[in-house]
């Protein structure tokens, strides 16, 4: 049994110094990097001629590119997630379910990024997928305000700080639910605008508390 920042109770949890804090990094990292692992089985090598020099380029465009998107996607998700979990002091049982349905939810994703290789113009496949980046964009927000409730932090963080954290994850997470209810129109439009979602989380931050100098 670790014997700093042990379970004292169901409350508590476990804190950075304890096995169970370690194994819920390891399992996080892990999955997030058989997600992008398994993107590259959305590629299809025998449809590719090799007759010309640019065979992948012609005759695996929709899956390239799906492949390339989800793989940034997928990337940033890791590195904010990675940012949360190394401005933690502790977990507890809230946040250990909803990494856990973050991964869940991140796991799921070389599925509908196949959909989205076979037509990326069509409503069948880039809806679902930008419903399901919708979903692990939520969870975020929802780890991160559970952080809050339960002063999970290694540092305390200002209210002012965190007003701003959520506002520039909430940008994120607004532009890709705006792509999800465009793309039921306009496939093509609903995964443009989720390239935004960078942009507006810069923009956004432009708007850090001058005392805040944490990056979560």
């Amino acid at each position: 049994m670790p014997t700093n920042h042990g379970a004292e109770d169901g409350q508590r949890g476990y804190g950075r110094g304890a096995l169970e804090f370690t194994r819920v990094a390891n399992l996080s990292d892990g999955l997030f990097a058989i997600a992008l692992t398994l993107l590259v089985f959305t590629l299809d090598a025998s449809a590719v001629s090799l007759d010309r020099t640019a065979g992948v380029l012609v005759d695996q465009p929709g899956p390239l590119i799906a492949f390339v998107l989800s793989f940034a996607v997928i990337a940033s998700f890791w590195w904010t997630h990675h940012q949360f979990l190394a401005s933690l002091d502790r977990l507890e049982p809230g946040l250990v379910l909803l990494n856990l349905a973050l991964l869940g939810a991140v796991a799921l994703v070389p599925f509908p990024t196949s959909l989205l290789g076979r037509d990326p113009t069509a409503v069948g496949a880039v809806v679902p997928y930008l419903a399901l980046l919708s979903v692990v964009a939520v969870l975020h927000l929802l780890l991160l305000v559970r952080a809050q409730i339960v002063a999970a932090w290694r540092h305390p963080m200002p209210p002012a700080s965190f007003r701003w954290l959520l506002a520039e994850w909430g940008a994120s997470a607004t532009v890709t639910l705006l792509g999800l209810a465009v793309a039921f129109i306009l496939p093509v439009a609903g995964l443009a605008i989720l390239l935004l979602t960078w942009p507006a989380e810069v923009f956004v931050g432009r708007w850090r508390p001058m005392t805040d100098q944490r990056r979560v």
